[in-house]
């Protein structure tokens, strides 16, 4: 069943939530879309469209309810059964975001979060705001722990959450040191989830939309943005608080993350700082001979930590993305990983700290100590 009324006018940005059984959480994140702000703290009109699927509680009647308190959100919600052979969570998204696109319109944006999680009030304005001015084809947001269910994680989940939230802000700080993005510069964080992203409907329909993976969904439709060199603004001002529980519905995702980092800091490996820099070095070089500047290539197979001439295929390739993934590829079936092996989290975010300092302060970056 679907509300058909009041569709949006094309040329929009239409928000994607799918749903299953989230009657307990569904009015906090229609509450959290109903009192969105724009760049004057004013209040933004949001137009949503909520997937509930294969559902057996009250998620959608509630979700009308919740809706109609607030004037400026405009909400349509479909119920759709399917047999769950054929896809779970990412046959919803992939739904509920043609849905959007197909409401939004050739030059519009959608915009994909979930049922458990939050926005902030001036999340939708600041996750849109790359897009609108076309600087980009898509946009990712900051993802934060709820609260208080963060309060309540055992405390090897927290340390380990903590450790691992400031490596990877600092590791992103050292890869844009050495491998500058302009499409996504500094300061930056790492997400790119479906809890907090916007694309362009081109962007998406150029890529055929939510790829066929039987998981990991929001991965794979950011991979196959990149494959096309389609560019992502990791925003951090656009920020969500999403449900940290630890039984998931997915066979993999933050719940199965979470469950890791109970074993606590020691257990969690990543690459240390070495690599970080060595990776970054090598993929602006790569991204320098594909662009047809010079780049000795004996010095490019070292970098990559492969035999000399072993990337002149990828590098015919079209596009840059598929040029990366590819060397990738070769890189992690090579030698690459008995020079590098991975470390604990908190050896890595002190090693990854220290290349950064090697490299001396510079105007507009976050000072090392």
């Amino acid at each position: 069943m679907s509300d058909l009324c009041c569709a949006p006018p094309p040329h929009s940005t239409v928000v994607a939530l799918p749903a299953r059984n989230e009657a307990q959480g569904i009015g906090t994140a229609l509450r959290a879309l109903g009192t969105q702000r724009d760049g004057a703290g004013q209040p933004l009109p949001v137009q949503a469209v909520l997937l509930v699927n294969n559902t057996t509680d009250q998620t959608a009647a509630l979700a009308r309810l919740e809706a109609a308190q607030w004037p400026q959100l405009q909400l349509l919600v479909r119920e759709e059964h399917w047999d769950t052979a054929q896809g779970g969570v990412v046959e919803a998204r992939r739904r509920a975001l043609d849905w959007a696109a197909s409401l939004a319109g050739p030059a519009g944006i959608i915009v994909s979060t979930d049922a458990d999680t939050r926005p902030d009030p001036g999340w939708l304005w600041q996750l849109t705001a790359p897009l609108r001015t076309g600087a980009v084809q898509a946009s990712a947001g900051r993802i934060l722990l709820d609260p208080a269910e963060r309060a309540a994680l055992p405390p090897a989940v927290r340390r380990t959450h903590l450790l691992d939230s400031g490596y990877r802000w600092w590791a992103g700080a050292l890869t844009a040191r050495l491998n500058p993005d302009p499409c996504d510069p500094w300061p930056r964080h790492w997400q790119h989830f479906g809890a907090s992203l916007a694309l362009t409907v081109r962007a998406y329909r150029a890529v055929g939309g939510i790829p066929d993976v039987p998981a990991l969904e929001d991965l794979a439709l950011v991979q196959a943005l990149r494959q096309q060199d389609l560019t992502l603004r990791h925003t951090p001002a656009a920020r969500v608080y999403t449900s940290a529980r630890r039984s998931g519905r997915v066979a993999v995702g933050l719940s199965t993350q979470l469950q890791e980092w109970a074993s606590g800091p020691e257990s969690w490996r990543v690459p240390g700082g070495a690599e970080v820099a060595a990776l970054a070095r090598a993929e602006a070089a790569l991204h320098r001979a594909w662009q047809g500047r010079a780049v000795c290539a004996a010095e490019l197979a070292e970098l990559w930590q492969l035999a000399p001439g072993e990337l002149a295929g990828a590098l015919r390739l079209p596009h840059f993305g598929q040029v990366l993934e590819r060397a990738h590829q070769m890189r992690q079936a090579g030698a690459w990983g008995r020079q590098f092996p991975a470390v604990p989290v908190e050896q890595a975010l002190r090693e990854v700290r220290a290349e950064l300092a090697r490299l001396g302060p510079q105007p507009g970056w976050p000072g090392v100590r």
